[in-house]
This record gives structure tokens, C-alpha cells and sequence, in this order.
């Protein structure tokens, strides 16, 4: 059951991430005036297609729509000379209703007519493989079709680029302002209580019956204000019997405990850990949305400045751990089953914000076969005055996907080596 719950939390979460993403690009480039060819959720082999799109066609100055049920000649393009029969529909726009491609050769070929542009509609299609997505645009490398890709100007190729990033980020402010407003945030109530966040093992506070969540008020009658008073209380009385007022729910109670006199490195006098009481706190809508957009760029500060904290010892280097699809479906299914267990989704709607986050940034890296990448090709293009030539380029991208792609075997083969369990109870 916990595997099915992986594998489904894995695919829809990814599902959901790559769809925002790359429906930024289609958005981008359809306002760019870019033929999107395809709009695909998972990749090849084809499962079904979902729906198809009107096109236009540009014949003779006249532009005709294509209906989404009217199927084009295989391989015509712009450049091609064909005949074709139109109408005009209710608002007096030109339908085409028939095309084929003639050739030269071909009796009446002087009557036809050149395709000045054409744009054949997007296909929306589902795919067998679910991990990842793409919107396939004219012409990525190949400037000499109209309306392709490669044919825009800078500045419309950077913009259509960066709207994957971008949609994320939007994505990242939506889902943290759900989990603030209709997930309920844990926010510190009394920061200086002392609630018991962990109960070691074996140690005097698990004997004496101590439980996560109990909020310890008093220690041997004297009124606990600070988990600072707490731990000095215990330290001052190692190996002598204590007496602890605790408060567990509803409920008031009195344990006794030995606090040991050479306690385990880390674990202190009777073995627990302490954190401040947290209360649930569902914010307003308006304060979510404003919350979520500073946590959103807090989050993109956090990853940015990841390798420098690094380098200053501020993070350790197990907490910077690459997580590849395998470790995805580990931590989304295990906040997927403790918001079961729990009926508190807070924190699968906060993980899809920070992995939002975390695609945006990734994409944006200025690496090979990366949105970051091929940004980085157009900058080089202003600078030197001139564009880099289309099939280097697509080589260095090639090259640099399949680079991509052995790190990502690398830390798959390290997510199940060494699987990331996350203890979702005792963060929150």
C-alpha cells in the first residue's frame, strides 16, 4: 500500500509541477506568435490525444482558420503551393475547407497558391511515460520557418524561455498560500515553553512515561517560564529523583524521573528533546497570498545562496543531498501518508510549493540542454552580434541532456541505496 501511495504521489506531483511548466512556455510562445506543435503530458509512446486546436493558415495576404477536425497533407509547410476551397463562417471570417499540395509539375499548378505561414493547431496529448512533459515548438534550431522558434528575436526567445521558470514561482505563491489558508500553518504559540518533541529510546524520560507534545510546566515545584530553566533544573539535579508537573492535553499530571548523571553525547539528562508549543493558525486569504510570495522568494534566496552556506559549514552537506524521481516519490509519499493518518494536509500542499520552487530555479541554471542554457546561448548571441550556429547548438544541448541524464541515474541510484525518510510527526 505505501509503495502504490509513492508511485501515485510521484506522478500526480510531477504531473502537476511539469504541466504548470510547460504550459508557461505554450502561453509564452502563443502570445509570441510561435507555432506550438504539440502540447504533451509524459512522454512518448502516445496514450491519447486530449483535443486539437484550430490553426491558421496565410495564403495571398488572407488568413483562414483551420478547423480542428480538418486534416492537413502530410509534410505541408511554408513554401508549399497548394489549392484549397474556403467559407466564411458566422462573423464573416475565412474557414479553410479544403487543401492539398501541388506539385510543380502537376496540370493547373500555375493557379496555386503559396502558403506564406501556417500554423496547424496544438495537439494536447497524454503520454505513457509520466515523469516530465514537454510543448514542442517550430523550428527550436531552425530559424527559416516562419513562426518557429529560433526565428523570434531575443528577446521574445528569452521571454518565452524564462515563462516555464516563471509559471512555477506563481505555482510555488499559490501552494503556500493553500497550505497557509486552507491547510492551517503550525505557528509557535508559547516560544518559551517546554514541549517535548522527541522521547529517546530506552531513555529516563521513556521509563517515567514521558510522551511527545506534553508541555512540562513546573520541576519539583519549581515554575517553569523557559526550556533554558528546564534543562538547568535538570543538569543541577542528575541522579537525584524529580518530580515533573506536566500538562498532556486536557489533562495535568505528575511523573517522576532520574535524570542521569553522564547522559549520551546529544541526549541530555532524561533523553528528550524540546521545542516551543505550536498552534494551528488558518490565515486570511489576503494575508496567505501575501505570506506565500515572501516564503516564495525566501525559498529561491535559500537555494541560491545554498553553495555559499555550504561552504561556510551553515548547512550541513546532508541537508543539500540532490534528490532525484525516486527520492521525490520517498518524501511526497511519506507527507502523503501522515496527511492520512492525520487529515492535516498542510504539509503536502507546503512540499509542492518548495518543489515548485525548486524546478524554477533548477531550469533557470545556466547548463546545457536547461531553459538556464539555452537563455545563456541568447545572451552570448547579444553579446557577440551575431547567433551561434543552430546545430552547434543543438549539440552542446544534446550533449549536455545526456549529461543531465547520467546524473539523474547517479542519484536515483543513490535515492535507493539510501532511501530519505523524512519524520513528517516530528517536523511539524
Amino acid at each position: 500500500m505505501d509503495i502504490l501511495i509513492t508511485l501515485v504521489s510521484l506522478v500526480v506531483a510531477l504531473s502537476i509541477l511539469v504541466f504548470v511548466h510547460e504550459f508557461g512556455h505554450y502561453i509564452a510562445a502563443r502570445k509570441a506568435g510561435i507555432v506550438v506543435e504539440e502540447f504533451a503530458i509524459g512522454f512518448p509512446p502516445r496514450l491519447f490525444r486530449l483535443l486539437h486546436t484550430r490553426g491558421k493558415i496565410v495564403i495571398g495576404g488572407r488568413t483562414l482558420i483551420i478547423p480542428s477536425n480538418l486534416t492537413l497533407p502530410q509534410g505541408l509547410q511554408a513554401g508549399s503551393r497548394v489549392r484549397i476551397e474556403s467559407t466564411t463562417d458566422d462573423k464573416d471570417r475565412w474557414v479553410l475547407g479544403h487543401i492539398e499540395e501541388v506539385a510543380d509539375d502537376q496540370p493547373g499548378a500555375e493557379m496555386a497558391q503559396e502558403i506564406e505561414f501556417l500554423d496547424p493547431g496544438t495537439l494536447f496529448t497524454v503520454n505513457a511515460i509520466p515523469f516530465g512533459g514537454y510543448a514542442k515548438m517550430l523550428g527550436e534550431e531552425d530559424p527559416t520557418h516562419p513562426g518557429s522558434f529560433a526565428s523570434k528575436g531575443k528577446f521574445a526567445r528569452v521571454v518565452v524561455l524564462a515563462a516555464g521558470a516563471t509559471m512555477n514561482l506563481l505555482a510555488a505563491v499559490l501552494f503556500f498560500s493553500l497550505a497557509l489558508g486552507l491547510g492551517g500553518a503550525p505557528v509557535v504559540a508559547d516560544p518559551e515553553n517546554a514541549v517535548i518533541q522527541q522521547v529517546v529510546p530506552g531513555s529516563p524520560a521513556e521509563v517515567a512515561g514521558l510522551q511527545k507534545g506534553d508541555i512540562i510546566l513546573k520541576a519539583d515545584s519549581a515554575e517553569i517560564l523557559k526550556m533554558q530553566d528546564l534543562v538547568e533544573h535538570l543538569w543541577a539535579a542528575r541522579g537525584q529523583a524529580a518530580v515533573l508537573q506536566v500538562q498532556r492535553g486536557d489533562h495535568l499530571l505528575e511523573v517522576n524521573v532520574v535524570p542521569r548523571v553522564n547522559p549520551p553525547d546529544g541526549e541530555g539528562p532524561i533523553g528528550v528533546a524540546l521545542g516551543a508549543r505550536t498552534t494551528i493558525r488558518f490565515f486570511s486569504w489576503h494575508e496567505a497570498l501575501w505570506v506565500g510570495a515572501r516564503q516564495t522568494a525566501s525559498s529561491v534566496a535559500l537555494i541560491v545562496t545554498l553553495p555559499v552556506q555550504l561552504i561556510q559549514g551553515l548547512i550541513p552537506a546532508e541537508a543539500a543531498r540532490p534528490v532525484g524521481p525516486v527520492g521525490l516519490g520517498q518524501i511526497m509519499g511519506d507527507a502523503v501518508n501522515y496527511s492520512l493518518d492525520t487529515g492535516w494536509w498542510f504539509p503536502v500542499i507546503q512540499l509542492m510549493g518548495s518543489l515548485s520552487v525548486a524546478l524554477a530555479v533548477t531550469n533557470l541554471l545556466p547548463l546545457p540542454g536547461l531553459d538556464g542554457g539555452r537563455i545563456l546561448f541568447v545572451i552570448v548571441e547579444a553579446i557577440r552580434g551575431r547567433r551561434v550556429d543552430p546545430a552547434r547548438e543543438g549539440l552542446v544541448h544534446l550533449i549536455g541532456l545526456m549529461l543531465l541524464v547520467m546524473l539523474m541515474l547517479f542519484i536515483t541510484w543513490q535515492d535507493l541505496s539510501d532511501p530519505i525518510r523524512l519524520d513528517w510527526s516530528a517536523i511539524f
